[in-house]
């Protein structure tokens, strides 16, 4: 595994340079990130290349062991570029401009803009694209960060109308079947249809709140926009593919902003990479951003280039508390067991100036090192203990299907906002699984379903007939298909279907969507399931169908008016079983009915018990299963294993239970015969 930290040389004096080169080389980590922020000093003025001071920092650092990782400057312009081309500023959904002094502040559509980016990414590749001590390479900075993901300048109106041209060629079509006539709203040409006012984009704010505006416009905004951003990259990794056989990528930012269609944008890039901040102090390290990041490109390794290293100030001026200790060891860990091939804390040397100056780091401003680093070093030697396991594959039999139009489609028309949020409720489902004993892959609508037992499509929003068919197929071929309230209700032109819910699937599922609202506190209806000779009770929650058909039902509601309303149906498609879930359900609940249908599967349970803040991770290697076990609960924690295990790291036995202590964890070789 690569593991390291972000580190910039460019701010340090030489005696302060040659201090932290000396503790980089004794952390005993093998990779560090470099350059993504300092443009003005690899071009301090205008075709004026300087790499000299990287490039010492590279081979220092190289010739003991520790390769770059090296990023291109373009997500902070430097100020010669921008003072003599005003224009390539970002302009926001209110119409200001974003100034020189920050960081995000470029247009990526803008012509000049790319044309100074590929110039900078060909000299960093024609400098280090065969570097002998580099392992990789980074495109800009957290694309679509901090609202920089909506331009409204000149160039991407212009751009906007041109790209719904192509799509619809006429403006008769595009009236049509985005219901224009709706309002009024019909256009007489592309040039007339301006971007949208209102935004769903994360930090932005909203220049007329009460200002609705079309759904179909809206998404294909979105669409636009996450194109256009994948444009803007692919310049860059283009320019590098020519230069390097290194894996190119970039920093997205995971399931935080979701500006960019990931899925998408990944295609010319060699891997997934992302940031993740999350909380180390007596909490559980969510793994779902991480089954995430390994469906992106179909199982893939995965790379972290900026995780949390400690406490204290934050970006944002709030703060962060320290981790507990062994908190950092246990959340690389973890990150490996899930599929990481690289991991990066953020950052090595906390800075003394800055925009981010205070911030957490892994060695203090005075560089003095202390219990943060003394971990790092550990982790580092028990990742190279763990290296027999890197090749260790994934066999889950279970998948989430997440979509980005879907989740676009319900932020700009919510639904039982703010209670309901799509990506935490696929969220959920990953983790009653994985609670009940199950692990999960998370994919994308376009992923091979055939692998895969079991299928679960939360709230498919938005459904093309093409989406339709293939989950049609996937269960007449034997599947067991999960489908939840919301499904197939909208096309791909974020229009709503006029045939009865869930469009395209009601034989499917043999059931009729008859009459639909929304769950507020104050309208909770009690749910009996019925699974096969067990029985589970819930209030429902977020939505309410009353289902209709030929299914038999498996969930009935039993007050008010719904008593004996069929709300969760299960009917026999082709092969398969499609199960439609009309309502949220408790977790405890949720976990019955996902048991159930796993028995129908034919899927076990993982042999290492699972509990609440108890996270098993299965991998397998030359045909042997190995558990990842780890201990969330901010105390000591006993697991239970139905199969004799050997403990990897311990080189000891389990016969029926392991001890782990907090923020413990344990790598289980399951014992054959």
């Amino acid at each position: 595994m690569y593991y390291g930290a972000a580190y910039y040389p460019e701010h340090k004096t030489a005696e302060e340079l040659e201090h932290d080169m000396i503790l980089l080389i004794e952390s005993g980590i093998n990779t560090v990130r470099m350059g993504e922020f300092a443009w003005c000093r690899m071009e301090p003025r205008e075709g004026e290349y300087q790499f000299d001071w990287l490039e010492a920092a590279v081979e220092r650092l190289g010739k003991a062991g520790i390769r770059s990782i090296i990023c291109t400057p373009t997500a902070c312009p430097p100020a010669w570029l921008v003072y003599k081309h005003p224009e390539v500023v970002y302009v926001d959904n209110r119409g200001l401009e974003r100034p020189f002094g920050g960081r995000r502040f470029y247009c990526y559509n803008n012509p000049v803009y790319r044309e100074y980016s590929r110039k900078i990414t060909e000299e960093i590749g024609r400098r280090f694209g065969k570097n002998p001590y580099v392992c990789g390479f980074q495109i800009d900075n957290e694309p679509a960060q901090e609202a920089s993901g909506r331009c409204h300048c000149p160039v991407c109106q212009a751009k906007f109308s041109e790209w719904l041209k192509d799509k619809y060629k006429t403006i008769e079509e595009y009236n049509r079947r985005s219901g224009n006539i709706f309002w009024g709203q019909d256009y007489d040409s592309f040039d007339q249809i301006r971007m949208p006012v209102n935004t769903i984009e994360v930090s932005a704010e909203q220049k007329m709140p009460v200002y609705f505006e079309n759904p179909t416009l809206r998404l294909e905004y979105e669409r636009f926009c996450s194109e256009s951003q994948i444009e803007y990259q692919d310049i860059q990794s283009d320019v590098l593919h020519g230069y390097t056989e290194y894996p190119v990528t970039t920093n997205g930012t995971g399931l935080a902003t979701n500006s960019i269609d990931y899925y998408k944008s990944t295609r010319k890039l060699d891997c997934y990479g992302f940031d993740y901040y999350p909380g180390l102090r007596d909490a559980a390290v969510d793994s779902f951003p991480y089954a995430f990041a390994r469906g992106v490109k179909d199982g893939a390794p995965f790379w972290v280039m900026e995780f949390m290293s400690g406490g204290g100030h934050r970006f944002g001026g709030s703060g962060r508390v320290q981790p507990n200790p062994g908190a950092l060891k246990q959340a690389v860990l973890q990150s490996f067991a899930h599929g990481a091939e690289m991991m990066l804390h953020f950052q090595f040397r906390t800075f003394p100036f800055g925009a981010e100056q205070l911030n957490y780091a892994i060695v203090d401003m005075d560089g003095v090192p202390r219990r943060r680093y003394y971990e790092m070093q550990e982790t580092a030697r028990l990742l190279k203990e763990l290296e027999p396991l890197e090749n260790a594959g994934f066999a889950n039999e279970i998948a989430i299907c997440v979509d980005y139009d879907t989740h676009w489609a319900l932020r700009i028309k919510p639904v039982n906002d703010p209670d309901f949020k799509y990506l935490d409720y696929a969220g959920k489902m990953y983790h009653v699984l994985e609670d009940n004993g199950y692990n999960s892959d998370v994919i994308s609508y376009d992923a091979d379903f055939s692998k895969y037992k079991f299928l679960i499509v939360p709230s498919a929003f938005v459904a093309s007939r093409e989406f339709q068919q293939k989950l049609r197929r996937f269960t007449e071929e034997g599947g067991i298909l999960l489908g939840t309230f919301l499904t197939s209700a909208k096309n791909e032109d974020n229009v709503g279907y006029t045939d009865s819910l869930p469009a395209g699937l009601t034989d499917v599922f043999g059931a009729v969507v008859e009459e639909v609202e929304p769950v507020f506190k104050d309208n909770h209806t009690n749910v009996r399931l019925d699974l096969e000779g067990s029985e589970a009770v819930s209030t429902d929650g977020m939505w309410s169908d009353i289902l209709g058909g030929s299914a038999r039902a498996i969930g009935t509601y039993t007050q008010d008016y719904k008593t004996d309303s069929m709300v969760i149906s299960e009917n026999t498609y082709g092969k398969g079983t499609a199960v439609y879930m009309g309502t949220d359900l408790e977790k405890e609940a949720m976990g019955e009915l996902f048991q159930y249908l796993c028995r129908r599967a034919g899927i076990s349970k993982n042999p290492v018990k699972a509990e609440e803040k108890i996270e098993v991770v299965r991998r397998v290697l030359n045909g042997e299963n190995y558990y990842y076990v780890f201990n969330f609960t901010a105390k000591e924690a006993e697991v239970s294993v139905e199969t004799p295990v050997y403990d990897y790291l311990k080189k000891c036995r389990y016969e029926e239970k392991a001890v782990l202590e907090r923020n413990g964890f344990a790598v289980l070789k399951e014992i054959k015969g």
